[in-house]
């Protein structure tokens, strides 16, 4: 059975549609006839054997097949793209990064920090840990941060270190005198704890003491500069990698409490494609990696 063929309109339009909720909305940007818009998908469709998109009237909303198919639209979007920038030797050189939320705020500016002086124009891009790593395998990124252990098959890893989750809190807060804590003493504290994926599950429930009012749960996030900002705005203590703390550790605006955690860390990776190590924005980076981990894991 032939493979069905795809045409670059075909994404662009299909992305368009993803991206906006609305094939009239698509049309408009991309300066189509809003019926053109509507048979290229039906035509699309057709050939995949799958429906993409609900249309409602509300708008239009990707199904599961139309949710597997953007991921790689925006992907072969972006080699197209930087196909064409690549040919162009009068702008400086585009290198893509991708990294988790909850480390691209923390990895990025120290990234970019090292390319200052070079003709090299970098996009920071937020993705899961695995997305970075299919990103970087099918080239639409350059090189990846990660968080924690995951499979990266053919690509050179570069381990960053790894950072403890520690217990901080607002400079001035109650607990600030302590000199030994246990989970156990935290019972009447307000908590908000980094839950970073699955593997962060326990370390969560871990807080959640027999005797802790229902009226006063631990709460969660996939962010840990979130979970700092409530513990810099509040009575809260903020659980989080050390590493998304340091900023403002530096600055005195919070404190580490002397509470004895499980010894949960995090892993921190720089990936990137072999082929792509002669790229003048990954040699940088590779030869910056001591000050990467120093200022990662200090």
């Amino acid at each position: 059975m032939a493979t069905p063929q795809l045409e670059t309109m075909d994404l662009e339009v299909f992305a368009a549609i993803a991206r906006l909720g609305s094939f009239s909305a698509a049309a408009t940007e991309l300066r189509l006839a809003a019926p053109s818009v509507s048979n290229r998908i039906s035509a699309l469709e057709r050939r995949l054997g799958t429906t993409l998109f609900v249309r409602g009237a509300r708008g239009s909303k990707l199904t599961p097949a139309g949710q597997r198919l953007a991921g790689y639209a925006r992907r072969c979007l972006d080699i197209l793209d930087e196909a064409v920038r690549g040919l162009d030797t009068g702008i400086p050189e585009r290198l893509v990064l991708a990294a988790p939320n909850s480390f691209a705020a923390t990895v990025f500016p120290l990234a970019f920090n090292a390319l200052d002086g070079l003709p090299v124009a970098a996009h920071g891009r937020v993705a899961h840990s695995r997305e970075v790593v299919e990103q970087v395998r099918d080239g639409s990124a350059h090189g990846g941060f990660l968080l924690t252990q995951v499979a990266t098959g053919s690509l050179r890893s570069e381990r960053l270190g790894t950072s403890p989750m520690v217990a901080v809190c607002r400079t001035g807060h109650p607990l600030c005198g302590e000199t030994d804590l246990t989970p156990d003493d935290l019972v009447r504290t307000k908590l908000v704890v980094y839950h970073w994926d699955a593997e962060g599950e326990p370390l969560a429930a871990g807080f959640n003491h027999a005797e802790r009012r229902r009226d006063e749960p631990v709460h969660t996030t996939g962010s840990p500069e979130a979970a700092i900002s409530i513990a810099l705005h509040s009575d809260h203590l903020a659980v989080v990698p050390r590493f998304a703390a340091r900023d403002l550790l530096r600055a005195g605006q919070i404190q580490i409490l002397p509470v004895r955690l499980p010894l949960w860390s995090v892993e921190l990776r720089f990936v990137y494609l072999p082929a792509n190590a002669d790229r003048p924005g990954i040699a940088a980076l590779l030869n910056v990696l001591p000050s990467l981990r120093e200022e990662l894991t200090s």
